[in-house]
């Protein structure tokens, strides 16, 4: 397993591209502020954009320092497929997404 990091911002910014095949086993957004945050996050495939068609969570409210977890749902991504977010704050929001080439 590896693991891809970046801090959030206002405007969709790519998370993680997969290269090859792979599959995400879970993604962590963490708080890190003193107040709420509410997210976005699209997956996309190949050669699209972050935008309300690829939207997967819109508009998710994460409480001062909680961490939402998906980890339900496995993803499998193919070559060139991606996951972008963004936040209404930035810079206070991390994202972690673990994933395995496949």
């Amino acid at each position: 397993m590896a693991l891809a990091q970046a801090t959030l911002t206002t405007g969709y910014v790519t998370q993680y591209t997969s290269s090859g095949d792979s599959a995400i086993t879970t993604i962590h957004i963490c708080n890190t502020s003193a107040g709420a945050i509410v997210f976005d996050l699209c997956i996309v495939p190949s050669g699209g954009s972050a935008s309300d068609s690829t939207i997967a969570y819109k508009t998710v409210s994460v409480a001062a320092t909680d961490t939402f977890i998906i980890d339900t749902e496995k993803l499998v991504l193919g070559n060139g497929d991606f996951i972008a977010a963004k936040d209404d704050t930035g810079s206070v929001t991390v994202m972690t997404i673990s994933y395995v080439s496949i």
